[in-house]
């Protein structure tokens, strides 16, 4: 069995030792980000987080303008506790939803590519929605308590591109709870013509 590398040399297929052809050295993200189509962005402080599936958001909301063109592939999602112990319990997780209009670029998607093309996500740390969000899953959960007494510190979910969001909607952090200037929100994605 053979296959071609990109100037057409015909080579034989790499495989595991289960047999499994080798589709990607590298990484698996690896031909999308020299492609120039993976993003990652971050809170650059702690923010005070939403509570709730409220219509008005802080945190960190990755929003897809309306005519972007494009197909925003989640790849993984990031929390963490800045401060030593979050004043309320709480569910962590995302939600999804429409009405992204009054969203505007506050925090600039970052090429994971050097030099690679911009981003045309809008990420806003504070923008009203004109639909109510769906909490689509919970991760874990912060503790108010002592170290010993379960406090969460941190957590990046790789999402794999199990989670699609389509022009006009967006993907935002959950939070049963509010916590004042408390979390750090990140994402990675990848931009993609459908």
């Amino acid at each position: 069995m053979y296959g071609k590398d990109s100037d057409g040399t015909g080579r034989p297929v790499l495989v595991e030792d289960t047999g499994a052809m080798i589709v990607s050295q590298g990484g698996k993200y690896r031909a999308a980000t020299e492609a120039g189509r993976v993003f990652a962005v971050a809170n650059q402080a702690v923010v005070t987080n939403t509570v709730g599936l409220a219509t008005t958001h802080t945190g960190l909301a990755l929003c897809n303008p309306t005519g972007s063109g494009k197909n925003f592939a989640i790849l993984g999602f990031g929390v963490t506790a800045e401060i030593a112990v979050p004043t309320a319990v709480c569910v962590m997780g995302i939600m999804t939803g429409g009405g992204v209009g009054a969203a505007t670029a506050v925090i600039a998607g970052r090429n994971r590519l050097s030099g690679g093309p911009a981003s045309v996500a809008y990420v806003d740390s504070n923008v009203a929605f004109t639909e109510a969000p769906v909490l689509e899953q919970v991760f874990c959960s912060f503790h108010t308590g002592a170290a010993t007494t379960g406090l969460q510190d941190g957590l990046y979910v790789d999402m794999d591109g199990s989670l699609i969001v389509t022009p006009g909607y967006h993907v935002s952090p959950y939070a049963s709870a509010v916590n004042a200037v408390t979390f750090q929100f990140c994402w990675l994605w990848e931009e993609y013509t459908p």
